[in-house]
């Protein structure tokens, strides 16, 4: 059995490294706002930007990674995310500069999963496939951490410009760790020229993009929702940080139950995007201690799902992993971009509580998407 620490390890920190720019532009928003005389909403679509670019960029990155394998691929992404951090730290003197700059890291990002989810494919034994996939979706929470920490251990005594400087750096040295361990990784086997998308894998994109705009709604807006159902500040944070903490969890639980029982289809999925549904429709009721349950459930059921996602759609397409998960990825790029500013505008004309009732909408449609291509 193929060892499963060390490709978890390297996977983790690569996809953490990637889509770091992303939250990190949201973390120093009120920073960087003085620095180039714009809004904070304004700095703010650079998260937008970023998760846009990457779904324009995933199906072709996926591509791209199984055309010249999954460690180079990723080598290469960590190299230019570093450029990207680099830039925005030195360089960049407008608002244009700086979603620009994110748009060239959001591609690199929308390369790096999928020739990630092909590593995985290619160097974890597949009775460990559920654990490794679960354990690998744990980057974007830990970049979600790493972003938070580095508002007061770097932003706040060196300035966002030094912030981003370092986490350069981070990435240079992520790259250099994938080279070094190259070579003592099993070669990848050969495979065929990625076929055409299926109108299935296609129906799960879509899917995703549905499913995954809810929950991304949800890291951005619980504080202020939370708020103003009459939950203090300080106790939205922490219920947020905790949200984010059993979403992670069930990702890794689901994964290994998946090991154990054999079953790497949609159905499990469907169930947790069902569930997420109540979770939305308790943030709805509109008041303290039905919020709070809801703020679990949607979190920890209703966005538990992307590891099994993406361990399913490898599973469906042993013969191009890459390929098809760059695909289906890009659904969940679309709905990180447009879940966020969608609830946005819709809290602001009929309220928050209407707007996660829409949520819950999503999640109920989304399940039966994903129910649906599983039945064809």
């Amino acid at each position: 059995m193929r060892a499963l620490a060390r490709p978890s390890l390297l996977a983790i920190g690569a996809g953490a490294t990637t889509v770091l720019p992303g939250f990190l532009v949201g973390s120093l928003a009120l920073q960087i706002r003085h620095d180039l005389h714009v809004s904070v909403g304004a700095v703010a679509a650079g998260v937008t930007v970023f998760f846009a670019a990457g779904a324009l960029g995933a199906g072709a990155g996926g591509r791209f990674a199984e055309r010249v394998g999954a460690l180079p691929a990723m080598r290469g992404c960590l190299v230019a995310t570093a450029v990207c951090l680099l830039l925005v730290g030195v360089a960049v003197g407008s608002l244009a500069e700086l979603l620009a700059v994110l748009a060239v890291a959001g591609v690199a990002n929308s390369v790096n999963q999928p020739a990630i989810n092909l590593f995985m494919a290619d160097q974890v034994s597949m009775d460990r496939q559920g654990l490794a996939f679960g354990i690998k979706q744990s980057a974007i929470p830990a970049a979600v951490l790493i972003s938070g920490l580095a508002l007061p251990v770097l932003a706040l005594p060196l300035g966002w410009r030094a912030t981003f400087a370092v986490c350069a750096g981070l990435a240079l040295v992520a790259a250099g760790l994938i080279g070094r361990a190259a070579p003592s990784f099993v070669a990848p086997p050969e495979r065929p020229v990625a076929p055409r998308p299926s109108r299935k894998l296609v129906l799960t994109a879509v899917a995703a993009a549905l499913a995954s705009a809810g929950p991304c709604a949800l890291s951005a807006y619980l504080v202020a929702s939370a708020v103003d159902v009459g939950i203090a500040e300080g106790l939205a944070g922490v219920l947020a940080a905790a949200g984010s903490a059993v979403s992670l969890v069930v990702r890794i639980a689901v994964g290994h139950r998946a090991d154990r029982r054999r079953d790497y289809g949609f159905s499990t999925m469907v169930l947790l995007l069902a569930a997420g549904a109540v979770g939305f429709a308790l943030l709805a009721v509109g008041s303290p201690v039905p919020f709070v349950a809801g703020a679990f459930v949607a979190f920890g059921l209703g966005w538990g799902w992307p590891g099994l996602f993406n361990l399913a759609v490898v599973d469906l397409h042993r013969d191009s992993p890459g390929a098809a998960t760059g695909i289906s990825q890009s659904g969940i790029y679309v709905g990180a971009a447009f879940g966020p500013a969608a609830y946005g505008l819709l809290s602001s004309g009929i309220g928050y509580s209407a707007a996660w009732a829409v949520a819950g909408g999503f999640s109920l449609v989304a399940a039966g998407g994903v129910a649906y291509a599983a039945a064809r």
